[in-house]
């Protein structure tokens, strides 16, 4: 699967168990890259308001399949089922009391692609992309 994730600088996911922030121009980026096709759940779900090609279920992560996009907002990020992972960094520190596991992704990804674009809130977003070292997830 292709995971997509958003984090703070300090790598923070969620504060109280809320994004941390959204961004508008960073949801059409996403909608871009997955091709309209995006697995999440629906409180991810209300950002994209009526948007077509969403695949809105609780297990959306078990449900899709290698080459497909997931949009995560979440405590544990599904690190061992991603063969892709696409980090959208804020560039702000936020509170967070959710962190992404950061080892992991050292251990497990190298980095293969960053861009850095202008947000509708936020005047600098870094998309890097990650692919697993050694081959494929599952």
């Amino acid at each position: 699967m292709k995971l997509i994730v958003c984090i703070s600088e300090e790598k923070g996911l969620l504060f109280n168990g809320r994004r941390q922030s959204q961004d508008a121009v960073l949801r059409q980026k996403v909608l871009a890259l997955s091709g309209g096709s995006l697995f999440l759940n629906e409180y991810s779900a209300r950002q994209f308001a009526s948007q077509e090609g969403l695949t809105v279920r609780e297990d959306f992560c078990a449900a899709a399949g290698q080459d497909d996009f997931c949009f995560f907002e979440g405590e544990t990020v599904p690190l061992a089922q991603a063969d892709e992972l696409y980090l959208f960094c804020w560039n702000r520190r936020y509170p967070a009391d959710s962190f992404l596991d950061w080892q992991t992704v050292e251990n497990d990804f190298e980095p293969v692609h960053t861009e850095n674009f202008a947000g509708s809130s936020h005047d600098k977003i870094t998309l890097t992309v990650y692919r697993r070292k050694g081959g494929s997830a599952r």
